[in-house]
Formats: C-alpha cells, structure tokens, sequence
C-alpha cells in the first residue's frame, strides 16, 4: 500500500512537476521537489533518484583478473535499447554518487528474452568507481540512464568491425542481434568480418565468437595483437568495399580513419570510446585566473580542466564520465570565457551552459552550480 501510494506520489503530470519544482527550489534551493524528498522515498524505494532509472543486480562475474561482467536488471519503464548503445552507470560510493560510461554488451534480444543487459567493465585499480564493483552482490540497486548513442549496425552492408580491447562489447550486441534477426530476412548474404586488437591471451569471449561464427557463414573473425601482428593497416586493404566500424582507443582509431580516407572507405566509431584524451592547453603562457564558483572563490590555471581544479580544491561538484559524455558536471557560466579542450574553441563572455570536464579557464569566471 505504501508503495503504491509513493508511485501515485511521483507520477505527477510536467505541469504540476513544474510548479513544484519552482516553489521547492524558492523555499528549499533544490533543484527538484522529488528531489527534496529522495532519502524518504529511498525507504521504500533503495537507490530512487529523480531523474534516473533503477536497476537491480541479478549477476556478478570474474572474466579475467581486471575485467567483470555486471548483469543489470532495469526497471520495467527503462526504453528498450539498440544493439550498440551505451548508458551511464551510477553507484553511490563513500557517500558520493559516481558515474561511468559502459557499453551496452548485449542485444535487444536478451532484454526482451530475459529482462536484463549485461555490461563487460574494465576494472582499473586507481579508478573512481570499477574497484568498487567487487563489492557488489545480487539484489543490489544502482541507477542507470536512458540507453545513448547512435552507433549501430547498418542494413544490407558488408561491415568490417574493429574493436580494440573492451571495445569488443558494442559488437557482442551487434552479432546476438543479427543472429537473432537473421532468420528468413532478407539480410541473409550480409557478410561481417571482425578484426579484434588485444594483448596476447587477453580477448575477451572469444567463446561467443567461436558460436557466432559456427552459427553464421556470413561471420568471420581474426584475433590479432600488436605484439605479435603489428598495427593494422595491412589487414584493411581487402576490405575497401565494406563499412567499417570501429571500437577501441583512439590511437586504433587514428589509424583506421586515417586509412579510410585514403581509399574514401566510411566509417563509423563508437564515440566516447574512440575519444581523444583530453590534453592541457600547453599552446597558451601560463596564467593564473580568479573563478567564482556559488559561495567559493578559487584561483585556478588556464592549462588545467575546471573540474580536475576545483577536485582538487575540495570544492564539492557534481561529475560523471570526465569526458564530456555524460554533462553530470554541466554548471552555468554567469559571466566570462572558457576554451573547450576538445575543439580549442572559445565561448563568449554571456551566460551560457558549459562543462566543467571539458572546460578550461581563458578569463576569470563566474559559475552557478
């Protein structure tokens, strides 16, 4: 009875969630009126927060010292996914809630089969999240956004997938689907070649290919490693008439983009993946700047991200991927200018929207959380 009742209480139409939400933050200064009431509802609800979904953990498992398969189950109302997209994991640690990026490593056909999506994760011993995952155990709660991202496999093409690493996983998805799919579809003669990069003896569920390819005639894969088999341009040349896709670092990204220019051969990247990393502004004199952040003034450089300045200030913010994926860290710029690092472009000196993670100083500022 009682969570019924929570339920009628959240599901209040944009108008009146409007309303609400403006007197809450006059009287309260929260953002939101659910918001405000989040640790009562958590009673009944664990892990509700306004504005994500909920998923429970219904598996936990090794695949290899460093990597772990995370099996989600989201709730009902959480939109069905497309093989190949991504979504933004939240888990609350030490008292701070922590988001990362994760691939989807699963398809729509698992989700409507069987209720939940799998994510294969990386652990990285200095992370800010992955070496807490240990710690999780079956029925937990975390929350989840919707499913993002636009990469997925194109019809009635032949594909040549490059993945590098975990960037294997956007693939998983892909292959379940189209075998899943391709039964008495006019897809039959797609041909799909898979060229995986990893350390030697470091592929991860080369079993699933195995069965993917003993399945599907169309399918072929080649496990290869720099160590062994050196960079892969030479291994692009007889696939000029397919579209490429690629997942993996950005150096394996370079090399392939850089190829399919040369021979006018289209090709798709998984973005946040393929994304460069983010340098310091080493082409400007150093300088030394005045921001504002709410009640807080800080001096900070112009060669460093205002997100990693104000962590390292102590200054309390919200953030996310560290990427500029996820906007956890999007805050109001009152007044001034900052360079975003990804571009070099600079913004204008009026009140605009920007992101902390992917922002540096080029004036003093003024910022409102």
């Amino acid at each position: 009875m009682r969570s019924n009742l929570i339920f009628v209480f959240l599901g209040v139409t944009d108008a009146v969630n409007a309303i609400f939400n403006k007197i809450t933050h006059q009287l309260f200064h929260h953002k939101t009126w659910k918001g405000y009431w989040e640790p009562i509802i958590q009673l009944f609800l664990p892990a509700w927060r306004d504005s994500y979904y909920r998923a429970k953990v219904v598996a936990f498992k090794s695949l290899r010292a460093d990597v772990v398969q995370l099996t989600l189950s989201p709730e009902k109302k959480w939109p069905i996914h497309k093989a190949g997209q991504h979504i933004a994991l939240t888990v609350e640690v030490d008292g701070k809630l922590i988001t990362r990026i994760f691939t989807i490593a699963c398809g729509t056909t698992t989700r409507k089969s069987q209720g939940v999506i799998r994510l294969i994760i990386k652990v990285k011993d200095d992370g800010a999240l992955t070496p807490f995952l240990g710690n999780f155990s079956k029925g937990k709660w975390v929350n989840i956004s919707p499913p993002m991202g636009s990469f997925s496999l194109p019809h009635g093409k032949s594909v040549l997938m490059i993945a590098g690493g975990s960037g294997i996983t956007p693939f998983l998805a892909m292959l379940e689907d189209y075998q899943a799919n391709k039964k008495g579809s006019l897809e039959d003669k797609q041909s799909i070649h898979l060229i995986y990069y990893a350390k030697p003896h470091e592929h991860l569920l080369v079993e699933e290919l195995t069965e993917f390819a003993n399945h599907n005639e169309s399918f072929s894969f080649q496990l290869l490693s720099r160590m062994h088999d050196g960079d892969i341009e030479p291994y692009l040349a007889q696939h000029g008439t397919s579209h490429w896709m690629v997942c993996g670092p950005f150096e394996l990204y370079q090399q392939v983009a850089q190829t399919a220019k040369l021979i006018n051969v289209p090709v798709d990247s998984e973005h946040f993946v393929a994304f460069p990393h983010l340098t310091d502004n080493t082409n400007s004199p150093k300088q030394q700047l005045i921001v504002k952040h709410n009640k807080t003034t800080l001096t900070v450089s112009n060669t460093e991200t205002l997100l990693t300045q104000l962590q390292k200030a102590d200054v309390p913010v919200s953030y996310g991927c560290g990427m500029g994926i996820c906007h956890q860290c999007q805050c109001i710029k009152k007044s001034g200018v900052v360079r975003d690092v990804r571009t070099g472009e600079l913004s204008d000196s009026a009140e605009q929207l920007i992101q902390l993670c992917v922002s540096q100083a080029a004036t003093d500022l003024e910022l409102q959380a």
